[in-house]
């Protein structure tokens, strides 16, 4: 173990596991906030919308839901690469199919994922803000968006941290998925590597640890996330 270890060192693999696990981390974030943005509209609808686009959210969310991540993968994949191919051959940019496209079907399939969990999270979350706040906020003189951004979004924030912490932790392991479309991340950084090196177990080992460490910051950025929003929800009741 400890020879191949130091065989996988030499070579040069850990650099590629660490930029593996960093384009994981960007797809997760880029996914996560596209899919933070589908939630709170998706949660606007179903509290306040008409019957349309509770209907439409509704849909969507049991959709997304229903299916295998990986089914969502490909489907977006191969339903685009068509289409992709040919603005690659048309703009003369061969790294579009190579790189650039499997990173972007990557980040909307996981902003699709995160978003219809998201959904439900922020669903809570609204449902949880007392609107005798917002009523009051009204009486005194301000805008909706004033309301918007002043009561309602600080307290969603709030609520809606727990959920979104599962959410986060949900969308970083189904970047995994996204390396059978050909996006170099993490896991597929360490395939490459196991095939290379023939040591599959240290290899995936490794992985596993970035993938535990990457999993342990969030755990703790999301803790002191809520304490901070926790100590001043707790001064705005006091």
């Amino acid at each position: 173990m400890n020879a191949s270890l130091t065989d996988i060192l030499q070579s040069g693999w850990i650099v590629m596991l660490l930029r593996g696990a960093g384009m994981t981390v960007f797809i997760s974030l880029c996914g996560i906030a596209l899919g933070t943005v589908i939630g709170v509209a998706g949660a606007a609808a179903k509290v306040g919308g008409g019957r349309l686009a509770r209907g439409l959210v509704g849909s969507y969310t049991l959709i997304v839901r229903s299916v295998p991540e990986l089914l969502i993968i490909y489907l977006l994949f191969f339903g685009t690469a068509q289409a992709a191919a040919g603005l690659a051959d048309y703009l003369e940019w061969d790294e579009l199919m190579s790189s650039a496209f499997p990173m972007l079907i990557g980040i909307l399939a996981i902003g699709l994922i995160s978003g219809s969990y998201g959904v439900e999270v922020f669903r809570g979350a609204f449902k949880a803000i007392d609107r005798g706040q917002i009523e009051a906020a009204r009486a005194f003189g301000m805008s909706p968006a004033q309301c918007l951004r002043r009561v309602t979004l600080p307290q969603l924030l709030w609520y809606a941290l727990p959920g979104a912490n599962n959410v986060w932790q949900n969308a970083l392991k189904d970047t995994a998925l996204i390396s059978l479309v050909g996006l170099v991340e993490l896991m597929r950084a360490a395939v490459l590597g196991a095939a290379a090196t023939r040591e599959p177990l240290t290899l995936y080992l490794l992985a596993g640890a970035l993938y535990f460490i990457i999993g342990v910051l969030s755990q703790g950025l999301f803790a002191l996330a809520e304490r901070r929003f926790g100590h001043g929800m707790r001064r705005a009741t006091a």
